[in-house]
Parts: C-alpha cells; structure tokens; sequence
C-alpha cells in the first residue's frame, strides 16, 4: 500500500494525463513501465532494494550522481546515433525529482523492443554489442561536456578500500568464508597493480559499468540500445568489455564482440587488462549483493567456483583465457 502511495505520488510530479504503472524489477532502482495513453515511459524510484547495498558508493552524493547520469542520456541522445531514453522533465522543468524522505525519482523516454536476455542471440547480435560498446566509448573519449564537473563513482584504485570493507563484512556474517575472503583480497591486490599500469598507459573515460544482457535492448530497427546507466561512472575502456565477458560464457561470441568494438575503434585490446575488470565484475556483485547472499542456495558454489577459476588465478598472474 506504501508503495503505491509513494508511486503515485512520484507519477504526479510529471505531465501525465492518466498514467498507469508495471514493475519490471528492483534492484539497484525501482523499474517501472508507465503508460500514459499512447505513450510509454520507464519510470524509474532510486531506492534499492533490501539487502541491495549501494554501500561502496556513499561518498557519492545520491542527487548530484543522477544529475550527471541525465545529463550523460541528453547527450547521448543529441550527440549519436543511438537510441537512447531520454530525460523527459518534471512539470517544474528539471531533470529529476525529489521525493519526501529523499528518495529521488526520474522519467525516460521508453524504447520499443526486446531485452538481450530475452532472445536467442545470432553472431551479428554480438558484433553489434561490440559496436554499441565502441560508440559509447567514442563520444566519452571526444565530447567535450566535462562530466567530472558532476558526480559519478571512478572504478579505479579509489574503490577498492570500500569494496575491501564489505568483502569482510561478508565473511563476517558467514556469507563467504575466510578462505575466501582472503582469495578477494589478494586479487584485489593483483588488480590495483594493474590499474596503476593502465593509468600510464591512457585516460579514463565514462564507461556504462553494467551492460549486461538485461541491460540492452535489440529495438525494433535490429539496432541495439544501451540502457540502465545508473552505475555508470570512470574507468579505463578496459571496463566494459570485462563486463561483457561476464555475461558472455562462449570465446567465440566474445571474439565477435571484439570484432564488432574493433570496427568502430581502432585500439589495441590486451586481455591483461581486460582480466581485472573482469573480476570486479564479480567483486562488485558479492560487496553489493552479499546481505541478499545468504538466502541463495546457489552462491556457495558459484563463491567456490569464482574463487577456483578466477580470484585465485588472477592473483597468481595466471591467464583467464578469456578468448
């Protein structure tokens, strides 16, 4: 009943005539599809879910980060070829709002089509990951909006003392154990090493974070749409495609990745440093994840495995094989 107070009122605080509203998931936001006569929007309520702690980030201002993430979407949308949700404002005109209790709310456009993890994917559906991830990169490395004026995380050396705090706050509930903990500290380690190299090596950009499959959508015109930036942030190009090898099980299908960011961007892509952020991938999953953790038969095995094929591994400089 209080949510559907609290949705109400947030939907009130746009120009719709008479909306209605579906929940999609809750997880680091409340997802929602609004429709409002022949429009549909994605509602968005930026209050996690319980147990889904944003934690590692609290030096980030909640406001001042969607800011940034909306001006990030306006931008996208005016300054590429691609299609994105677009800001749509309150009726006072601004980007977002606040609700009481600070609970921030935002509205986007809706894009038409399917979710990546709802179909069966083809060769060209991954060449097209490729080249959507490349053309993000692309305008984070060239355009000349100063996102570091706003406020968004840096997936870099600076992270990992928070992560490292709730890595042991996991081991102190009993959600992994001690064996364990120790695994991701010593990667963790191995990372940092790595990070300080890719630091001489080039510039950060705004990376996406999390373009999982759940996170793009194959639109109506076979093209493919990057959504949910709301853990988007700094990191080296590198990031992304560590994310995507977390969701991508098969090397073929990560190779044609590969070939499709190639198309599109002319870089040299060395596995040595796609390998830390692939496993911070995992990291970052177990420190915001773990207090939900305990209720899942499934991560004892996966925390095993994790530590076998890649935590253990990485720490002792051993290649992932990745592709």
């Amino acid at each position: 009943m209080m949510q559907e107070i609290l949705l109400k009122s947030a939907l009130g605080i746009y120009d719709l005539e008479n909306p209605s509203a579906i929940l999609i998931r809750h997880n680091e936001n409340m997802t929602y599809k609004v429709t409002d006569g022949e429009n549909n929007y994605v509602f968005y309520i930026h209050k996690p879910t319980d147990g889904y702690s944003l934690g590692i980030f609290e030096k980030q201002n909640r406001s001042d980060m969607l800011y940034c993430e909306l001006k990030m979407l306006s931008a996208l949308a005016a300054g590429t070829d691609l299609i994105i949700q677009k800001p749509i404002s309150t009726k006072n005109g601004e980007l977002f709002a606040v609700l009481p209790g600070g609970i921030p709310v935002s509205l986007l456009k809706w894009v038409d089509g399917e979710t990546l993890e709802s179909i069966t994917h083809t060769p060209d559906h991954y060449r097209k990951i490729g080249v959507l991830t490349a053309t993000l990169h692309n305008f984070f490395s060239s355009h000349i909006m100063d996102f570091s004026a706003y406020c968004r995380p840096s997936y870099d050396q600076s992270l990992l003392p928070s992560i490292t705090e709730k890595i042991h706050a996991a081991y102190q509930t009993g959600v992994i154990s001690e064996e364990q903990a120790k695994a991701v500290r010593r990667v963790l380690d191995e990372i940092e090493k790595r990070f300080d190299e890719l630091d001489k090596m080039g510039k950060k950009i705004i990376v996406h974070a999390d373009l999982s499959m759940s996170n793009m959508i194959l639109t109506e015109n076979g093209s493919i749409s990057p959504i949910d930036f709301s853990l988007s942030g700094f990191g080296h190009f590198y990031m992304d495609i560590g994310s995507l090898f977390g969701h991508i099980n098969n090397k073929d299908e990560r190779k044609l990745v590969l070939e499709g960011y190639k198309s599109v961007r002319d870089c040299e892509i060395e596995m040595f440093y796609v390998e830390p952020y692939f496993a911070l991938g995992v990291i970052l999953f177990i420190a915001c994840q773990y207090e939900r953790a305990k209720g899942w038969d499934w991560f004892g095995k996966a925390m095993e495995r994790w530590c076998r094929e890649i935590f253990i591994p990485l720490a002792e400089r051993k290649s992932l094989s990745l592709v």
